[in-house]
């Protein structure tokens, strides 16, 4: 709520209250309006009234966050909102985290770039939740799946679109945009804050420390990549040479402990 005035020829300066409102019911079911009037209470009613007749549905994922990272703008705010896993919370403008603790959403990060008008906040956010698309609306567009890696889930790739019609390697562009964030954010690419470098990695220990593990640095990016492509410790030879799995020895030792054990039943 806040107080607006104009000038009139025969009563001067005209003073009015105009509240913006924002309603919601925390599953998704949401509306706002704007509405004036000479007296506070009547403009808060009538404000009130007109959003609950401009509801509209906005989807979520799993109901706790947006369905994924968008670029929206209003006049000369431009907001850039991430989709975030659960118990992230809400890092965001107080507007936003508002709008967003009546829509029911709970994780996400919001970076507004430029005007912070308050009703400009609001109508950029609420252009960029009814904007969203789902996965299967990204994937008919491309005509191509839409895969998901996850770090939790040691990038291993999930199909979480499929299109009608899947387009051949020949018929896609070799220019064509295919990273995900890049086409929902629009082309808009945010900026990042390069991260601050720790205080020891210019220290001379850290030369040591480098040297002594180098030898295992990437052990952990291997295994993963393993697990990814072949679904375990093993690669393309282990068809050909069994020992080319990690777990060769285990599974010998555990094949001759249930042969003693039948030996000793008998």
């Amino acid at each position: 709520m806040k107080t607006v005035a104009n000038m009139d020829a025969n009563y001067g300066r005209i003073r009015r209250f105009s509240v913006m409102a924002f309603t919601g019911n925390k599953q998704g079911l949401a509306g706002f309006a704007l509405a004036k009037g000479a007296d506070g209470r009547g403009a808060l009613k009538r404000a009130k009234n007109r959003a609950g007749q401009k509801l509209v549905y906005i989807e979520r994922h799993n109901e706790h966050t947006v369905l994924h990272d968008f670029y929206t703008r209003f006049g000369a705010t431009q907001i850039f909102v991430f989709k975030k896993p659960e118990g992230f919370g809400l890092v965001c403008h107080r507007a936003i985290k508002a709008m967003c603790e009546l829509i029911g959403i709970k994780d996400v990060y919001a970076k507004i770039k430029g005007s912070t008008n308050l009703q400009h906040i609001v109508k950029a956010f609420m252009l960029g939740l009814i904007r969203q698309k789902n996965h299967a609306q990204f994937a008919n567009e491309k005509q191509l799946y839409l895969v998901e890696q996850r770090e939790d889930l040691q990038n291993y790739p999930i199909i979480v679109g499929e299109p009608s019609h899947c387009r051949s390697d020949s018929e896609i562009k070799y220019d064509e945009p295919m990273n995900f964030s890049q086409i929902a954010f629009g082309d808009q690419i945010p900026y990042r804050k390069k991260p601050f470098e720790p205080f020891y990695k210019k220290l001379p220990s850290w030369e040591n420390h480098l040297l002594k593990t180098e030898w295992r640095r990437n052990h952990k990016e291997v295994r993963r990549w393993h697990m990814r492509e072949y679904g375990g410790l093993k690669d393309h030879l282990t068809s050909k040479f069994p020992e080319a799995d990690a777990t060769y020895a285990f599974q010998i030792w555990m094949k001759k402990r249930a042969e003693a054990a039948e030996k000793e039943e008998d």
